[in-house]
């Protein structure tokens, strides 16, 4: 396979070169190159197919605890001279961080085989490949109900590269495929509009699941029509893989991010070793593992990535941390250090809950006063030192009465803290053979979930 692992080595190498000679006492680089195409879908048209070559370059400078950082879309050296020079500019006009005690220093990798990593299949996905899913995709989803207004969503891959090193003589690459069919069916009928989601990633193009995707999201869309009003209250719920995970990704950062429990943010402030959950409740985070979706063995910071245990058996037990947060509580990272949309924080980004020998149809036939949910949007912290999260639902929320499915419901929003509503759990099903979420997680039923309000 051809990669650019020179390439990126040699611009990396380059801006440690540039920092040094500027007096930089510490430097650390990330050079990233991405081939993106996608292929959108509106109205049950295609009308968007793009594709683009991007790169990245983000310069971390430190003159002592002074830092600088810069972040350039060029590979071109007298540019990404420039941004060196401005980032170790503003080091030395800022004010010192006195939490900061140095970058990492070089540690050994688990490596993963490549070709865990990357398909081929999908480095040779052709726009025509693309269309033809597309199609595919439009055509099933009328097939099924004449009510079906509109088919919209995306079919997206890509091939990622990076290098992270630093002045200290970290050095690490990685490469990895992706691929994603996210899908938005709409219906209408003469009294109502409705939606239907679901989506599917995989490294492999070929192995995404086109067709079940659009059939399972016409469903829900069909299955959208006479929606009726419910009152809030406290209800059990059956958590479709999307919702849980959906909940998992603010949990996690409110939760098992040491920067936010350095902070006295975190709802797990002082409750290391206390059960806190159902002893049902099982929370990891493993990257190395090969049923994750995307997978690397190192984080942002070039720190090889560990598995922890976040929740055993109900009891909470650690925190994901990077290289600041561990120098401040005297402990190792443990590899989580990520930077997203201009913030840098230690956060899981491969969780897995523990699963159950149950399935959703079960859950639905031991529910006897419920909801079955889809997934949510809209989510946010109420108060995140107690856990408290609100989020609406989306695409797809029905009545459960007396272990059946009665009626869709309008859109519901929840108010509830995680303690209370993952303090008890019913049952817990299997992984889906469909990764629909970003996480490793399945299907689960909760005694008490709380609609706070509705929309009418």
């Amino acid at each position: 396979m051809d990669f650019n692992k020179e390439l990126l080595l040699e611009k990396a190498k380059f801006v440690l070169k540039t920092a040094e000679k500027l007096g930089a006492t510490q430097t650390e680089v990330t050079v990233g190159l991405r081939n993106t195409a996608l292929t959108r879908l509106a109205n049950s048209i295609i009308d968007q197919n793009v594709a683009e070559r991007h790169a990245t370059i983000q310069t971390i400078a430190y003159i002592g605890k002074k830092k600088g950082s810069t972040f350039v879309e060029v590979l071109d050296n007298e540019q990404i001279a420039k941004a060196v020079e401005n980032a170790v500019k503003i080091a030395k006009i800022s004010q010192e961080d006195n939490d900061f005690i140095s970058l990492p220093t070089p540690k050994p990798y688990s490596t993963i085989p490549t070709n865990e990593l990357v398909s081929k299949n999908t480095m040779n996905t052709t726009p025509e490949q693309r269309a033809e899913s597309a199609k595919l995709c439009i055509d099933t989803a009328h097939s099924i109900d004449d009510r079906i207004k509109a088919v919209a969503g995306a079919i997206s891959h890509g091939l990622a590269e990076r290098v992270i090193m630093n002045s200290l003589g970290v050095e690490a690459y990685d490469v990895s495929t992706y691929s994603n069919v996210n899908l938005t069916i709409l219906a209408e009928d003469t009294k109502e509009q409705v939606a239907g989601w679901y989506a599917d990633n995989n490294v492999d193009f070929t192995k995404l699941h086109i067709k079940k995707i659009a059939e399972i999201a016409t469903k829900k869309a069909v299955d959208g029509f006479g929606m009726q009003l419910i009152e809030p209250g406290n209800y059990e719920v059956v958590l479709e893989p999307a919702a849980l995970s959906g909940l998992l990704m603010y949990i996690a950062y409110f939760g098992f991010s040491a920067v936010m429990y350095q902070e006295y943010v975190s709802f797990l402030r002082d409750k290391i070793g206390t059960k806190l959950f159902s002893e049902k409740f099982n929370l990891w985070d493993d990257a190395l593992d090969k049923r994750s979706t995307f997978r690397s063995f190192f984080d942002d910071e070039g720190t090889p990535k560990s598995k922890i245990d976040l929740v055993q058996d109900g009891v909470v037990k650690n925190l994901a941390y990077d290289s600041i947060t561990a120098g401040k509580d005297g402990v190792q990272s443990t590899g989580h250090h990520n930077k997203q949309e201009g913030q840098s924080f230690p956060f899981p980004t491969n969780m897995f809950v523990g699963e159950g020998s149950s399935n959703i149809e079960e859950m639905i036939a031991e529910t006897k006063d419920g909801l079955l949910i889809t997934h949510f949007h809209y989510m946010n912290a109420v108060s995140p030192t107690e856990g408290i999260f609100t989020a609406l639902t989306r695409d797809g929320t029905w009545k459960i009465e007396n272990g059946e499915i009665k009626y869709p419901v309008r859109t519901l929003r929840f108010t509830d803290a995680v303690s209370r509503f993952l303090g008890e759990i019913d049952l817990i099903g299997k992984y889906p053979e469909i990764n629909s979420q970003e996480f490793k997680v399945p299907s689960m039923k909760l005694p008490s979930f709380t609609i706070s309000s509705i929309q009418k």
